[in-house]
């Protein structure tokens, strides 16, 4: 099972008789202070997404390896409640649940950079922490990929 929304996109560079494509992963993930707002507001929504901000981050950077190993370019954008409120409101939900969770977001109204991923060894690392990546999720995320 999947830990975090999968999008693919089309992208011309791999070729077939008339088009060329590569595919994309887009990887939501939730930064610290945004996923204690979100759990503390929908606690069941820690049965996908981890019920803690490590597990999260765990789940995120396993997610993101398995997509890679499949032969996906990865791209990561960070989540926020206030979003997330729109798209529930959007969907007309109350109470949100994992279809919600993968329906978010809209990608044809977000402003938001997405991050490429994995970042440089010695990069900062994708969660925020302010540590380099070879310090932070690389190693501790991927456990087991099969």
């Amino acid at each position: 099972m999947v830990s975090e929304p999968v999008r693919v996109r089309p992208n011309p560079n791999q070729v077939d008789q008339d088009y060329a494509y590569t595919y994309s992963a887009l990887s939501v993930f939730w930064p610290e202070s945004e996923f204690h707002a979100l759990i503390a507001r929908w606690p069941q929504l820690a049965d996908h997404l981890g019920t803690t901000w490590d597990e999260h981050r765990r789940r995120v950077e396993r997610h993101c390896a398995i997509c890679e190993r499949s032969g996906l370019r990865v791209e990561q954008l960070p989540a926020d409640v206030p979003g997330f409120e729109v798209t529930l409101a959007d969907r007309g939900v109350t109470c949100p649940e994992k279809d919600d969770l993968m329906a978010h977001p809209d990608l044809r109204s977000v402003t938001t950079r997405t991050l490429a991923w994995p970042p440089a060894r010695t990069a900062p690392c994708w969660c925020g922490s302010g540590r380099k990546y070879k310090q932070c999720c690389r190693r501790h995320g991927l456990g087991d990929l099969d």
